[in-house]
Order: structure tokens, then sequence, then C-alpha cells
């Protein structure tokens, strides 16, 4: 802490060395709307229409979010073009399919403001923080690679919160209830609140607050398990203060705290999918064995019901920040300090995956139950400093310097109980990892209606992992024992080239060819066939888009073309002798889609959204063979993990008055989401099971809402109308163990009662 604080000082101090000097240019703080409605991002770090940027992007706003007390990201994921999940990690995401399962670092960056939350590598493992929408203006998804302006580990997009600003121009507040009734579970509830106050014509202050608890309603019919029914407990809390400084007109300075907390007991637990997997034109005695086959997902114990040790999981994220701007001259200069922890604990049973080995090796007569607790951990500081202004009429440009670095441990125990009271294996992984970066951006406006935009990122990070490994007598000779220590470097240079046409102020057409990367690092258990360390994965994306008004104020399309060529992918494997995994590079693959939202107004009151995706994301190279080492079945043309081949959504709101002071509002969605392949299949000797097909589904949820004199609002909602057990993510260890799924949440009828002022 006593670093951030000299890094707040410091960032205060760069900024403020000509406070006093006069302002020339417009104050740039971003706002949901302009005053013609329009919406505006900040996806190219600097305030713009989102139809002006040459960028494939989803912009949800928070009123979104809590109309229907959605709160996690796993709840809206497949209302989001080319967004796919595959559990409850960051390295459970990714973007236009870009993902070889998430046992590796994350594909897809997460950002708060313009600060990366959570870990480069995979070290640490953080799970998503689903920031609370008290806090968040809008939630920006950039679709393709944004290595050049946001650096490492967003070879397929990123994802970015937008928290709210203090307002130094009136005093506002909100305060909204929620409450949730699930079907076949429990209830749930949710409470809010924001509050903004200018105390001086310099000063204002935002505090905003939450505590929810979501309604259960999964069944465990484990004996050992603390309770039978509505087991999927999860209690939420947090806070965010914030203070906007401005004391000049050319200088503004905004401190921001945020801190959230989560205890929660089996939440996110699979259920075991039942029958034998059934190939498709083939037989389970076949060989080699279907790179995908299709699995019966009707649950072995009933409906919505597990059997399963209770998992306890503990969260806590925290973010602290300064971002001051100083604009000189035509000039603005931004300095950005900020730093991170996100801690988690979570236990698992994994007596199916153990029991067996520890009843051997132990010479027991009957099996031990087993469970792993996982403590990850991530710490990050992060220093950004830029200049940016225009030249004239014919030049925008953006420059500057990044270093960040990480602190980050993923510490794994064994507890067996039971027939046995031990623990055979605590493992500790702590990593450090260091980065330095320079980055440009030039846009020439090349006439009125043509702009050409260039940019490059210049990054070096170094990399310190170590692994202790503690075992029993009788564990020792499988999981072995001892301190490894590993250390590696590495380089890379991202670019991009984005010419645009403006046919009119409202409709653009856009090329972009841009590339992004992954960071190598040290292997710690690797085998000797394997190299100590593996190397960076890299992409390159050519797009082709166009978005517009194309009949103003009456239908506005957005539509890309793109392909990410991918290429030394990252790839886990697991060492035949020690079973500790390490990370190669090999093969290549590719993805290529199109993109294409609308957004319909086709009367007073009534607007239509509606997005279609489709994604081929396939391998273009098969998976190398490892020797002495298990690694990944993977085949020319063999689909990329949880990607949808088509995936289509459609919003319908109409408002419309009741009277002078009430007016109404009715809605509906309709989600698709289409089959999906699940993870691939390890070459093992064990790995008996084909790798998993995930059906597609379609769910329809409904709304409406009243608002009393612009401040009192009712909102009412069912989601997932006809109770669809749609599979969100599903797992069988790669082949060597029966299935799991995790399905959407069943029916959930709510209520949200919120107060303006």
């Amino acid at each position: 802490m006593k670093t951030f604080k000299h890094a707040i000082s410091m960032s205060a101090a760069v900024v403020a060395l000509a406070a006093s000097m006069p302002a020339v240019a417009q104050d740039m703080r971003p706002a949901d709307d302009n005053a013609a409605g329009d919406i505006v991002v900040t996806a190219q770090k600097r305030a713009e229409r989102l139809i002006d940027v040459p960028v494939a992007i989803s912009a949800i706003s928070a009123d979104t979010l809590t109309s229907q007390n959605i709160n996690r990201l796993s709840e809206y994921f497949d209302r989001v073009p080319g967004l796919q999940y595959s559990n409850q990690r960051v390295a459970g995401l990714a973007l236009r399919g870009v993902t070889t399962g998430g046992a590796t670092a994350p594909t897809v960056a997460l950002l708060v403001d313009d600060v990366q939350f959570g870990g480069t590598t995979g070290t640490g493992q953080p799970p998503l923080p689903d920031f609370d929408a008290s806090a968040v203006s809008r939630v920006e998804v950039l679709r393709g690679p944004q290595g050049t302006l946001y650096g490492a580990s967003s070879l397929g997009g990123l994802i970015k919160y937008v928290l709210k600003e203090p307002d130094l121009q009136a005093f506002s507040g909100r305060v909204e209830l929620g409450g949730t009734a699930v079907s076949h579970g429990d209830t749930g509830y949710a409470l809010r609140g924001s509050v903004n106050v200018p105390i001086t014509d310099w000063l204002a202050v935002l505090g905003s607050g939450f505590k929810r608890e979501d309604a259960p309603y999964l069944n465990n019919a484990n004996p050992q398990a603390l309770k039978a029914k509505d087991v999927n407990t999860r209690d939420v809390w947090g806070f965010r203060g914030a203070a906007l400084i401005k004391p000049a007109d050319n200088f503004r300075l905004v401190l921001s705290a945020l801190r959230q907390k989560t205890d929660a007991m089996n939440s996110d637990l699979a259920i075991t999918a039942g029958g034998v997997p059934v190939c498709v034109a083939c037989t389970l005695a076949a060989a080699p064995i279907p790179a995908t086959a299709r699995t019966t997902f009707e649950p072995v114990y009933g409906d919505l019901t597990i059997r399963s040790l209770d998992s306890i999981n503990k969260a806590k994220f925290q973010l602290y920040s300064a971002r001051g701007e100083l604009e000189l001259g035509g000039v603005t200069l931004t300095s950005i300090s900020a730093w991170s922890r996100a801690d988690n604990v979570i236990t698992s049973d994994v007596t199916n995956v153990f029991g067996g080995l520890l009843r051997s090796l132990y010479g027991l007569s009957t099996r031990p139950t087993v469970q792993i607790a996982n403590a990850d951990k991530t710490h990050k500081f992060s220093q950004e400093v830029r200049l940016g202004g225009d030249i004239g009429t014919s030049l925008t440009w953006l420059a500057g310097g990044f270093y960040t670095v990480e602190h980050a441990a993923t510490d794994q125990t064994l507890i067996a109980s039971g027939s046995l009271t031990a623990t055979p294996y605590i493992g500790t992984g702590p990593g450090t990892y260091r980065e330095y970066a320079g980055f440009g951006d030039l846009t020439w406006h090349a006439t009125d209606k043509l702009d050409i935009q260039v940019g490059g990122r210049y990054a070096h990070n170094k990399q310190h992992n170590e692994s202790t490994l503690i075992t029993s007598a009788e564990t020792a000779p499988v999981f072995g024992s001892g301190t490894t220590i590993a250390d590696s470097s590495d380089n890379a240079f991202t670019w991009l080239i984005s010419p645009s046409y403006h046919f009119s102020r409202d409709i653009i057409a856009y090329a972009r060819i841009a590339t992004g990367y992954r960071p190598g690092g040290p292997n710690i258990a690797a085998p000797p066939s394997v190299p100590k360390s593996f190397g960076s994965d890299k992409v390159i994306n050519y797009e082709l888009g166009f978005k517009g008004k194309v009949v103003p104020g009456l239908l506005t399309i957005d539509l890309s073309l793109f392909q990410i060529d991918w290429k030394d992918i990252q790839l886990q494997g697991t060492d035949s002798i020690s079973s500790l995994t390490f990370l190669s590079n090999g093969g290549k693959a590719r993805s290529r889609g199109l993109e294409f939202a609308t957004t319909l107004t086709p009367w007073a009151g009534m607007t239509i959204d509606t997005n279609l995706t489709f994604t081929d994301a396939t391998l273009t190279e098969d998976l190398p063979t490892i020797a002495n080492a298990t690694g990944l079945r993977g085949l020319d043309g063999d689909r990329l993990p949880f990607s949808a081949r088509v995936a289509a959504n459609i919003t319908a709101n109409q408002s419309f008055p009741l009277s002078d002071r009430l007016e109404g509002t009715v809605g509906f969605t309709v989600v698709y989401l289409g089959d999906r392949a699940g993870t691939f299949v390890t070459n093992a000797a064990n790995a008996t099971r084909p790798r998993i097909a995930l059906p597609g589904y379609t769910t329809v949820d409904v709304r409406g809402g009243l608002t009393f004199d612009e401040v009192w609002g009712a909102n009412l909602y069912v989601r997932n109308l006809f109770d669809k057990r749609g599979v969100a993510a599903a797992d069988n260890r790669n082949g060597v163990n029966v299935p799991t799924a995790l399905f959407i949440q069943p029916r959930t009828f709510g209520l949200t009662l919120t107060r303006s002022f």
C-alpha cells in the first residue's frame, strides 16, 4: 500500500506541474449520451461517438442490467455478439472463438476504466469480478485484438467496465430494491444505492454501495452435505467511492476506491450428466475417438440436483486508482496510477479424481473423500502516462508509456477425510510479472471523409515463477516434492492499420488489420523434452466494417466481417512422471465470421435491437504431440471450444405515456445460442470419453415497468420464461471423467423498485 500511495502522489504531481496554465481544449469527460442521443465510448482512450469508432463494439448500459437485476457476466454473455463463457474465471472468457478451453492465460483482457484488472498470465487464475451496476456507467465489449492500445492478453478483444464519475453540476442519487424468486428454488434480494454530492465548484464526491443475496435453486443428494435443498447460496456486498478535483479549467483529478466481497456456498457447481456419450456416425469402440460426440445431458441425480461435498467460495476484489488529466495548448497529458487485488479461495470435491489413487497409495480398503482447496491471488500495480491531441485539422495523435508489476500465486491443498485423515499434497506457486511498454496511435484526416489510422506498441516483460511441493511419504513418488524456480523474458510488437471512410456524419465504412499477443513465460514442471519456457502466441485480424444511421431516426446498422489467424498457440500439457502441468506452443487456428446488429425505431417509443453472429473457429493445423507427456488431441478442421457457429438475439421495448406523470414500458428478449464444442480431449490412455458437444438453446425474457414523475420506477420481469435447461458450460476433464454441465439459471421472477433524486 505504501507503493500505491507513493504512486498516487507521483501521478498527481505529474499532471499538476502546469495546472495554472490556461485551458484551450475541450473537457473530454466521457458520457453515455450526447445532446443528439448518440452513445459515447472511450474505446480508443478518448471520448468518441460509438458510430465514429472503426472497431466492432457492443455497449451495455447499467440501466439495462439493473432493470432486470442482471448481476453476473454469466447471466448475459449470450446477449453479447461473439462472447463465449466456459467458467467463472477471467480465462474462461473468449471473444470470436479465440480460446483452447481456458486452461492457459486469458485471451480476453478485463479493464476497469483504463486499468487492466486481474492477471496477464495464468498464474493466480483470478475469478470474474462481476462488478455491481451501482458503480458502473456502462460495459464496453471490444471485439478483435486490442494489443496496440491495451497490450497483452487481448487476443480476442477486451471487456471494459466504465465507472461512474462525480459531477460538479448537481446533487443527485438513486436507490433501488430488488427481489427475485427462482422456479424450483428460493428467493433473493438486491439493495443498491448511489449519491453524487458537489461540495464546491471544484470538488465533487460520489459514493455507491450494494448488498445482494442471490436466490438459490440447486439441491444436493450427498448425505455428507450440510443441507439438501437450495444449497447454492451467494452473498455479495461492496462499495465504491470517488472524488473529482478540478481546481482549474485545464486540470482534473479523479480518485477512486472500489471494494467487493463474495461469500458463496456451492456456487456455480456443475451437475453430473447421465447416459453414455452417443457418437454421431460411429461407435465408441472406433479408433481414433471422434473429434466431437453427442452427450446426453440428463442429470444423474434429478433435475437441478448435484451430489457433491459442499464447496466454499470466498472472493475479495479491491481497486484503487488516481487519474489526472492536464490540458496544455491543445495537448492532453493523462496519468493513471492503479493498484488492484483479487483474492479467491474455493474448495471442490475431487473424490472421483483422487479418491482411488489415495486408496491405493495409502493401502486403504475404502476410498476416502477428497477435496482440493485453491487459494488464488493477484496483486497488481500499474502506471500509464500518455499524451494526445490534434495537429490542426489533419492529425489526431496519442503516445504513451506503460509499466505494470503483478504478484500472483495459485496455492493448492488436497484434504482427505473419511477413511483417511491427511493432507497428502500442498503446492504453492508464486509468480511475478513485470512489463514495460511504449505505444503510439496516429490518425491522418486525409480528406473531410477519409481517415487513415496507424498504431504500434512495443512491450518487454520479465517473469519469475516458483513451485514448492510438500507431499507425504506415500504420495511423493507420484507428485514429487521440493522447490523449482524458473525465469523468462519476452518481447512483442503489435500494430494496426485502419482506413475509414465517412459517407456522412452518421455513416462510416472501415477496414482494419490489427495484431495481438499473449506473453510467453517459464515452465515450472516441464519434462526434459519440453523447453524451460514457452513463447508468446500471436493473432492477426483482418476486418471490414460498416456502421451508421442508414435511415436517420429509423434504422441503424453495424456490420463487420473478420478473419483472425492465430499461430504458436499456447497449449497445456501434463508431465507423465509428476502429473504436473506445463505450457508449450504449437499448431495454428483461424476464426472468421460475420457480426450483424441493427437498431430499429419504427414508431414513437418503440426500439428493436437485433444481433446475429456467424463464427467459424477451427484449427488449421494438427495439435502437436509431446514426448514423455500428455497433450491435447486436435486435428486440422476441429472446432475451437465453446464457440457457437450461430448466435442471435432480439430485444424489443415499447414505452408509452399513461398520463402526464406516468409512463409505462413493456418488452421482451429472445436469445438463441447454437451448439458448441467442449474442451479438447487429451491424448492420454485413460481419455476414453469423446469430446463433448454442448447443445444449443433458446430463451425468452419478458418485462414491464412504470415510471412516475421520472423519479419513481417499478419493473417486473421474468427471465427464462419457459424454464429451459440451457447448457452454459460443460467439462469431462478432457475425456477422463463423467461429463458435468453448468446450466443457465431456471425461470426467474423479479421486481425492482427505484427512486432517483
